[in-house]
This record gives C-alpha cells, sequence and structure tokens, in this order.
C-alpha cells in the first residue's frame, strides 16, 4: 500500500496531495469505478484504474 501511496503522489507532479480529501477520494474512487464499468467488469487492474483517475481529477482540478 505504501508504493501507491508514493506512486500516486507523483501522478500530478509536485501539486500532487499524497493523502487526498474524503471528497477528493470519493470523486476518485467513483472515475476509477467508471473506468472498470467501461472495460465490462474484468481485465486491467484496480491499481491502474485508481491511478489514471487520480490524475483525471488532479489534471481537471489544476486547470480549474
Amino acid at each position: 500500500m505504501a508504493k501507491v501511496k508514493r506512486i500516486s503522489a507523483r501522478v500530478c507532479g509536485e501539486f500532487a496531495e499524497p493523502n487526498p480529501a474524503p471528497s477528493e477520494q470519493r470523486e476518485i474512487a467513483a472515475l476509477a469505478y467508471k473506468f472498470w464499468l467501461a472495460r465490462g467488469f474484468h481485465d486491467g487492474s484496480p491499481q491502474e484504474d485508481w491511478l489514471r483517475a487520480q490524475r483525471a481529477v488532479c489534471q481537471t482540478r489544476l486547470r480549474a
């Protein structure tokens, strides 16, 4: 689990939060779930879905 936190902290560069707020965690989780749904509930990796969603959420917040 510690490895995931280290990787996710670097996803958006210096602006990444190593421990996102609960509301941001829910947003990331919902988007990761949508990625899993889009794959038809198989293949891929939950960790990759989470990191992809985290990047998307972070980039959206940086643009705002």
